[in-house]
């Protein structure tokens, strides 16, 4: 599917119908990876409506003109927001760079939010002012290179126990991802003045069913510096998984899956 704003063409994919969940992937990656951790978490579950674009610059989606700081990327989002569900609440999901849009999201409209869930967050913009763990191998099948194939080279430091399934994810959604990607706009994205939003986050609690999940062993974004950001969202859950890095999903499905359907079910309960 895809839709025009400001001009340009956004791609997105949409499943399912119901109250919609806006979900936002990573930087460097695109909207196949959030299907592929997402969808079977709604397995048997009625009225959501995902809604999973690919950012400017990502995926099917070409970077825009002006597009170039976390702040045009943040009202980009909310104006396809306003295109695909205008005048709706809805929940936001988003994963690493797209879990700091998503807390963009709750500063800037927080009444019209159902809830929040941040997969491994990005909390500050500067890498090199991250408190991270060293990268620890706790197990890598012999074959998990041959498996992940050329372009997965990054998860074999990104995450501490390295199977079949983490090299499936990398070979059907990082490689193919990354093949598309505008890598020239991306750089000047993710700079630190870039990637820091013009506006202050967290100035008041945030009411509505929350989650952030972090890996132990994330060598990315750690995971000590959601502890504070976790302290201005008193609904929300707040787990650091042990023998996880940044990219908690593939490996570890049924307890990635378990935490996500409790938000769910925790918004449910208030609509």
């Amino acid at each position: 599917m895809q839709i025009e704003i400001n001009g340009h063409t956004i791609h997105y994919e949409s499943h399912g119908a119901g109250r919609p969940v806006l979900m936002l992937h990573g930087g460097y990656l695109d909207n196949r990876h959030m299907m592929d951790e997402m969808e079977p978490c709604f397995h048997g579950r009625s009225g959501w409506q995902r809604i999973y674009p690919d950012l400017p610059g990502h995926g099917r989606t070409g970077m825009m003109p002006g597009v170039t700081s976390l702040d045009s990327m943040l009202e980009v989002t909310l104006r396809f927001m306003e295109a695909v569900a205008p005048n709706v609440p809805f929940a936001v999901s988003g994963m690493s760079a797209g879990g700091h849009l998503a807390r963009g999201m709750v500063a800037q409209c927080p009444k019209r939010l159902l809830g929040v869930m941040m997969n491994a967050p990005a909390t500050v913009v500067d890498f090199d002012k991250r408190r991270r763990p060293d990268p620890v191998t706790f197990y890598e099948e012999p074959e998990f290179r041959d498996l992940a194939g050329p372009g997965t080279e990054f998860l074999s430091q990104a995450e501490p126990v390295r199977k079949a399934g983490l090299a499936d994810w990398g070979r059907t959604c990082m490689a193919p991802a990354l093949a598309l990607l505008d890598r020239a706009a991306n750089d000047v994205l993710w700079e630190p003045d870039n990637y820091a939003f013009s506006f202050p986050l967290d100035t008041a609690p945030f009411e509505k069913p929350s989650l952030i999940l972090t890996g132990r062993q994330d060598t990315v974004v750690g995971f000590e510096d959601a502890w504070p950001v976790f302290l201005h969202y008193p609904r929300a859950s707040f787990a650091v998984l042990d023998r996880c890095g940044h990219f908690i999903a593939p490996e570890n499905r049924a307890l990635f899956a378990g935490f996500v359907r409790d938000w769910l079910d925790r918004m449910e309960a208030e609509l």
